[in-house]
């Protein structure tokens, strides 16, 4: 006969067998409790094709968020408001690579960042505020030199270029930098033809060879953002994660 001990052993065994069973089962359903993979896109074109404007609205239909790269120019403030006007920041160098390279990855591990506040009207980095940005499943890093960086591309999940005539990204930018930046339009036309169509034949055109799509932007805002979001979502479907449009 068996002893009190070796049937208290055998019960033990038994109900593990069982708890054991019981957790392999649900496995596949713990598994979709696991934290979404945060999905990185990279948006690149020509100032004014639409790129700021669309990414922030299709970021806040998919419930992440956008972060362009032109509040990650250089910090330059140790010159006087003559100088850093004159500057080009449309030229690589001008870019914080390096801490926007470093935020992306930590939002990609599922950290919220503090993103650089600039100020256009006086070409400087705001130095006591930055913005809050909130860990979400999606994260749109836009700008002209978003496809341009090697060590940018290599957290994107989805590259996308937006494409718009000359003359359309030209009346885009001319109205916000005079509504939003209090640029007067004789430096608007001067920088866009020194400036601005320079880098975009020299580094933003030829970067439009990286991206997986290229949607043309010529079109209302509404369309492109429909384009921007459904190309979006189809993508993150593939890779096997799921957005649900606001």
């Amino acid at each position: 006969m068996r002893t009190e001990t070796q049937w208290a052993i055998s019960q033990c065994e038994h109900y593990c067998s069982v708890a054991i069973h019981r957790v392999r089962e649900h496995l596949p359903m713990m598994s979709i409790l696991t934290p979404e993979k945060v999905f990185i896109v990279g948006l690149a074109g020509a100032s004014g094709s639409g790129k700021s404007t669309v990414a922030k609205r299709v970021a806040s239909r998919l419930k992440g968020y956008a972060i362009s790269m032109e509040v990650y120019s250089v910090e330059m403030n140790h010159l006087p408001l003559e100088e850093r006007a004159k500057l080009n920041y449309d030229e690589p160098y001008a870019i914080d690579v390096k801490l926007l390279e470093s935020q992306i990855r930590d939002y990609a591990a599922g950290n919220a960042i503090e993103s650089p506040i600039y100020d256009f009207e006086k070409h400087l980095r705001v130095s006591d505020r930055v913005e809050h940005i909130p860990a979400t499943s999606l994260l749109i890093v836009e700008g002209i030199l978003a496809l341009h960086f090697a060590q940018l591309r290599q957290h994107f999940d989805m590259s996308i270029y937006l494409e718009a005539p000359d003359d359309v990204c030209f009346h885009r930018r001319k109205v916000r930098d005079i509504t939003e930046r209090q640029r007067s339009l004789e430096f608007i036309k001067a920088q866009y033809e020194n400036s601005v169509l320079p880098a975009v034949r020299q580094y933003v055109l030829p970067s439009k060879s990286y991206a997986d799509l290229v949607l043309d932007s010529e079109a209302d805002i509404a369309t492109v953002e429909k384009s921007l979001c459904d190309a979006i979502v189809s993508r993150r479907t593939l890779a096997g994660g799921a957005i649900t449009p606001r």
